[in-house]
């Protein structure tokens, strides 16, 4: 598998989350299924699983929430009943019908659809939380996907198993079933060159992995690097940095502590 990590260039870090997995069109293709020959086998999630998944991602009324392997529809009107929008995608579609009537019986058809599609095809770009019990290879499958076409700071949840190298943010144990949680991270490997609030510049070089970060602001060696969605701190020369990372931009968060460098910004080295 190759590791995630970001070269110098936008454009080329952008293809190094890509290359974590065999392309997508492959992995579609082979991971096609119908309902007699279902890539997952269904297992209802335990109630209190589900719930905890919910409460792990901090699912809050109003998010989108999309359930990759929906079975009988549990995870996404479990949502619905917090008051998100949610979609189930499963391939069987016996499935799909009776996740249907059991959205219908619980009142919430019109919060949490369900449509039988391949869990490899369907769009994952609106979503802010998607949850999966699938099994171990697809969760990997997945990945590059999930990396890709996910925003900084959405949250993908796992029932049962991780996804390999990529390492969780959060791991609890519930009901006496493992549950991972991952933030999707901001694309910040590369070189970008930081201007400071007196005018002077030097060159700051992130390397990632996924959400973990090194680097060096000029001579300076980035200690205590967090990358969390898009906000990233980093100390580099005993100054503290808060920032928010962009596509082309890292500028000061907003949030930062006072005592956290201000004024400053940093630009994608052409």
């Amino acid at each position: 598998m190759v590791p995630m990590k970001f070269p110098l260039k936008p454009l080329i870090a952008a293809a190094a989350l890509i290359a974590l997995a065999a392309p997508l069109a492959i992995i579609a293709r082979t991971a096609q299924a119908t309902q007699d020959d279902p890539v997952v086998p269904y297992v209802p999630t335990p109630e209190a699983v589900v719930e905890g998944m919910l409460d792990m991602a901090k699912l809050a009324p109003g998010e989108r929430l999309i359930d990759l392997g929906s079975g009988d529809g549990r995870i996404a009107i479990a949502a619905a009943k917090r008051g998100a929008q949610a979609m189930g995608v499963e391939i069987n579609p016996r499935l799909v019908s009776r996740a249907r009537m059991n959205a219908e019986m619980a009142g919430q058809k019109d919060n949490a659809r369900f449509v039988r599609d391949d869990l490899f095809a369907v769009s994952l770009r609106e979503a802010d939380v998607v949850t999966l019990y699938l099994l171990p290879q697809i969760n990997e499958q997945l990945r590059p996907k999930l990396l890709t076409e996910m925003r900084p700071g959405t949250r993908v949840v796992s029932h049962a198993f991780d996804m390999g190298d990529w390492p969780p943010d959060e791991h609890e144990r519930i009901a006496e079933k493992n549950v991972y949680m991952w933030t999707i991270p901001a694309v910040a490997g590369g070189e970008w060159r930081l201007v400071r609030a007196d005018g002077t510049f030097a060159m700051l070089d992130i390397e990632q992995r996924y959400s973990r970060i090194t680097g060096a602001l000029g001579s300076d060696t980035l200690s205590m690097a967090r990358l969390s969605g898009d906000r990233l701190s980093f100390t580099a020369g005993g100054v503290a940095y808060h920032a928010i990372v962009g596509d082309r931009t890292i500028t000061p968060d907003p949030q930062a502590p006072v005592a956290a460098a201000a004024g400053w910004r940093a630009e994608r080295a052409e």
